[in-house]
């Protein structure tokens, strides 16, 4: 059972929507499907990322107000 998902609706460049056919076409894979995957992985990548700033700023004793609010370590829900 897969856990439910957000639908995100994004614009892009013509040049890229053609690339992403193209990549998705040769994975025998849907445009949606592939571009949500190549999405979260950006994302992870992104999160990676700043939840090391966030570690090393909270050490430094920087207090962030979107990790006090959602009382989650950090970042944005």
């Amino acid at each position: 059972m897969s856990l439910p998902r957000k639908e995100v609706r994004a614009f892009i460049e013509p040049d890229m929507h053609e690339k992403l056919a193209i990549i998705a076409e040769h994975k025998d894979a849907q445009i949606a499907e592939l571009a949500a995957r190549l999405l979260e992985k950006a994302i992870a990548a992104e999160w990676h990322e700043v939840s090391i700033l966030l570690d090393r700023s909270t050490r430094l004793g920087k207090r962030w107000r979107a990790a006090e609010s959602n009382g989650d370590g950090g970042g944005k829900a």
